[in-house]
């Protein structure tokens, strides 16, 4: 099967839950979290992009994940799946909150 020269990416921006250290946050995202992650059927691209707050103090959010699929039926389909809810019902180990878009990636530069 060819790739798609477009793909459905859902963003989830996330915040540190309370009580926990930045340490521990990045950790179970970084591990525990992403194990679950890649098991979504469908998916096609995962990335964990951790926001510096020291170095940037503004910014609301301690990072945001990218998870890409073929199209919205398949990102809804995954994320419907008994992995996809295994994956949602860890955030809260981890995260205050999410807050989820969904984008339509058009490639322009890429590998």
């Amino acid at each position: 099967m060819s790739t798609p020269s477009t793909f459905v990416k859902r963003l989830g921006i996330l915040r540190c839950k309370d009580g926990i250290s930045h340490q521990e946050f990045t950790e179970h995202w970084l591990k525990r979290h992403a194990a679950l992650c890649v098991k979504l059927p469908g998916l096609r691209r995962y990335s964990i992009n951790l926001v510096d707050r020291a170095r940037f103090p503004n910014f609301d959010y301690d990072g945001f994940s990218e998870l890409w699929f073929d199209s919205e039926e398949a990102l809804v389909s995954s994320l419907s799946s008994p992995e996809g809810k295994t994956l949602l019902a860890d955030l809260p180990n981890f995260a205050k909150d999410v807050s989820p878009i969904i984008s339509v990636e058009h490639q322009i530069v890429w590998p």
